[in-house]
């Protein structure tokens, strides 16, 4: 399973993540990524230039591509930065807990 969290700042987003890797949640099963940068690009070399991941979903065409944001049904907010945790269903609820103890302003499980 996976929470996805939208924070404010980077300071915020540090926290977070320190605090996931305490609670042994291994940093490759974390995907961290800021709105702001994610919306600056005109194409995918500008994009990739900058260091931004570019995400191919199955729903996309060939010449299709879009931020991780984009794949993310039901965000609401386009500012801040986003951490998605990948996780086992029982560690959810104090993902969770860590997740609105960092400051997240919005909490999506997928």
């Amino acid at each position: 399973m996976r929470l996805i969290a939208r924070l404010p700042d980077q300071r915020q987003v540090s926290a977070l993540v320190d605090t996931l890797k305490n609670m042994g949640i291994r940093r490759n099963d974390m995907i961290v990524s800021d709105l702001a940068e994610e919306q600056q690009f005109n194409s995918v070399e500008e994009a990739t230039g900058l260091g931004i991941s570019m995400i191919k979903t199955e729903r996309n065409g060939l010449k299709d591509v879009g931020t991780f944001a984009d794949g993310i049904e039901g965000l609401k907010g386009d500012e801040g930065i986003i951490v998605a945790v990948r996780m086992p269903r029982h560690s959810a609820s104090k993902v969770r807990e860590a997740m609105e103890q960092s400051g997240a302003v919005e909490i999506i499980q997928d």
